[in-house]
């Protein structure tokens, strides 16, 4: 066995051992990322479904064909029904409900004559985001509604042709990208403890008349932290599939991307462990630059859609790439305008040169 060989086992051995010492801040890393999967998804869990009282004074029934429209709105309403409209007044005053929806005794009455039908909307406007989203549903079901009953005053219809032959949910969107988070995250925090450690404690100084490169040993730590990251990894994973029912349709795909990602991240966290080489501060580092990148990386739609500035600073992010490929291997879509072998070429580039500068750092400190 050679002196390389030896000294990169060791490294492993070594960090092992710091890890089983550790059990507590792994557990805490850990939760810490199950915690970024809820977050992140509270986002798309209260972006649609918006909870609306109706109020239906018409005993018609074109008042249920429109009440059927809202109700099939692509998940915008969450409906229930009350007969006191001024009780419905309080409850939405008092932010029980989003908006109440009245409909006139003479709703039905008034289309079959032709004449217009007022609907009463009380919107609970906190925010002018959740007033728009109403702003914008209402009257798609409003159109919707002419379409279907063929009146003549509407002029105007849309046909729509979907990219892919299936939808994705929001929330869905966000657990595959979240999943990318997890991994830098976790194996981005161990990767740099590990190394940092090193120079925390002052055995990096032994390295200094090692008889081989002193990322050697450097990089048998880092070897462990990725072993260790990849089951903690497989463990949010596994509360992913199971706690949101995500069903990946290229398993193996979005494995290796998984696999690919801790590489990458362990890689960059051995950089940061390198330069900061105190364990505290690089801890800190990387839970503060985790959430800004994910949000800069696709997480919530493809970056494209956002205007080419902030699509173009994207590309500085390794989760960019990342978020791409995952996208692709769990639901099939193509978040980015980039071919997968040219995101999975960058996302070895980032490796490679945070290896390289992890081996700079560690040189000049040593000297």
């Amino acid at each position: 066995m050679g002196r390389q060989t030896r000294a990169f086992l060791g490294g492993m051995s070594a960090e092992f051992g710091r890890l089983r010492r550790s059990r507590l801040m792994i557990a805490l890393v850990l939760f810490q990322a199950t915690t970024f999967i809820v977050l992140v998804t509270l986002f798309g869990m209260t972006g649609a479904n918006a909870p609306t009282l109706v109020v239906n004074y018409d005993s018609g029934p074109l008042s249920q064909k429109f009440i059927n429209i809202l109700e099939n709105d692509h998940h915008a309403f969450a409906l229930t029904f009350i007969s006191n409209e001024t009780a419905g007044e309080n409850l939405v005053a008092e932010g029980e409900y989003v908006c109440m929806i009245v409909i006139p005794a003479n709703f039905t009455q008034n289309i079959q004559e032709g004449e217009t039908a007022n609907v009463t909307v009380y919107v609970d406007n906190i925010n002018t985001d959740m007033t728009s989203d109403i702003q914008r549903s209402l009257p798609a079901a409003a159109q919707t509604f002419g379409e279907q009953l063929r009146f003549e005053g509407v002029n105007a219809s849309v046909s729509e042709t979907d990219i892919y032959p299936y939808d994705t949910s929001f929330v869905d969107y966000m657990i595959a990208s979240a999943l990318v988070l997890d991994s830098l995250i976790i194996a981005g925090t161990l990767g740099a403890l590990a190394v940092a450690d090193e120079f925390e404690s002052k055995t990096a100084k032994l390295l200094a008349v090692a008889p081989v490169h002193p990322l050697i040993p450097l990089m048998g730590r880092v070897m462990t932290s990725a072993l260790v990251s990849a089951g903690a990894v497989g463990l949010t994973v596994l509360f992913a599939l199971l706690g949101y029912g995500i069903t990946p349709m290229d398993p193996l795909g979005m494995a290796l991307t998984l696999l690919l990602c801790l590489a990458v991240f362990s890689c960059l966290g051995a950089a940061l462990g390198a330069a900061i080489k105190r364990t505290l501060p690089v801890a800190v580092l990387v839970l503060s630059l985790a959430l800004p990148l994910y949000l800069y990386s696709g997480s919530y739609e493809p970056m494209r859609f956002d205007g080419n500035n902030i699509w173009l600073a994207a590309h500085f992010s390794p989760e960019y790439y990342a978020v791409g490929l995952m996208e692709h291997a769990v639901f099939g879509l193509e978040v980015t305008p980039e071919p997968l072998w040219l995101l999975v070429l960058v996302l070895a580039g980032f490796a490679i040169g945070s290896l390289a500068l992890a081996g700079i750092c560690s040189v000049r400190r040593l000297r």
